[in-house]
C-alpha cells in the first residue's frame, strides 16, 4: 500500500492564515484537555459522580477515569498515524470530532454511579485529542522557512488546551454549572471541529509553494547550479 503523497498547491497568504488560525483553535480547544484532570476532578465530585460508593471505592473509580483518558491520549497515536497516512487529514479530523462529541455526550448524560460509562466517556475524550491535533500539524507547511515558528505556535496551543477543564471549574464556581451543562456546552467544540475539518481540511497533506513575499521583504536567492568545464 503506497502512502498518500502531499499535494503541491499555491494558496494565497490570506487563506494560509485562515487555515492556520483555524487549526490553532482546534488544537487549543480540543487536543490536550484530558491532561487537565486535576481541574476537572473537583467539578465531578461537586456534581456527585460516584457518590453512591464508599470513599475508597470512589477514589479508585475517579483514578480509573483519569488513567483511561490519559492512556487513551498516549496510546492511540500509532493507529492514528496509520489512519492519517491512509485516509488523510480530513477523515482523521472528522473521526476525532465524532469521538469528542461521543465522549461529551456520555459524560454529560451518564448515570453518576455507573462504573463504566464515565470511564468510557473520558477515554473517548482522550483519544479524540490526538485525532484532532495531528491533522493540524500539516498547516505549518504553509509558511515555508517559518515552518518552525508555526509549529511552535501549535505546540503552545496544545499546552494551553490543558486549561479547558480549568474553565469548567471557573464556570462551576461562578455560575453553578454542573457536569451535564458543562459537557453539553463543550460538545459544541466537537461540532465546530467537525464542520471546519469537513469543509476546510484537505484530503491530502499540504506541501505548498513558498508564500508570497511580504511588503519590503526580499528573498535570498537559492543556490545556483555549479558549472563544470568540460
Amino acid at each position: 500500500m503506497d502512502p498518500i503523497g502531499p499535494q503541491v498547491i499555491d494558496i494565497s497568504m490570506r487563506r494560509r492564515y485562515f487555515l492556520f488560525l483555524t487549526a490553532c483553535t482546534h488544537v487549543l480547544l480540543a487536543s490536550g484537555e484530558a491532561y487537565g484532570w486535576t481541574a476537572l476532578r473537583p467539578v465531578l465530585i461537586d456534581s456527585g459522580l460516584f457518590d453512591g460508593y464508599p470513599p475508597e471505592k470512589r477514589r479508585e473509580l475517579m483514578n480509573s477515569v483519569a488513567t483511561m483518558g490519559i492512556a487513551g491520549n498516549a496510546l492511540c497515536k500509532l493507529p492514528l498515524g496509520l489512519i492519517l497516512d491512509r485516509f488523510g487529514p480530513r477523515v482523521t479530523s472528522v473521526i476525532g470530532s465524532f469521538l469528542l462529541i461521543a465522549g461529551c455526550t456520555i459524560l454529560a448524560l451518564c448515570d453518576k454511579n455507573s462504573e463504566t460509562l464515565p470511564v468510557a466517556g473520558y477515554f473517548l475524550l482522550g483519544i479524540a485529542g490526538p485525532f484532532i491535533q495531528m491533522p493540524c500539524f500539516q498547516f505549518s507547511e504553509l509558511f515555508g522557512a517559518r515552518k518552525a515558528s508555526a509549529m511552535a505556535y501549535l505546540i503552545v496551543c496544545f499546552e494551553l488546551s490543558t486549561g479547558v477543564f480549568w474553565v469548567f471549574g471557573e464556570l462551576n464556581s461562578a455560575f453553578g454549572l454542573e457536569r451535564t451543562q458543562l459537557f453539553m456546552g463543550y460538545l459544541s467544540v466537537g461540532v465546530y471541529c467537525l464542520i471546519t475539518g469537513l469543509f476546510f481540511w484537505p484530503d491530502l497533506p499540504y506541501r505548498c509553494t513558498l508564500p508570497p513575499p511580504q511588503p519590503n521583504e526580499r528573498r535570498k536567492p537559492g543556490p545556483q547550479p555549479i558549472k563544470r568545464d568540460n
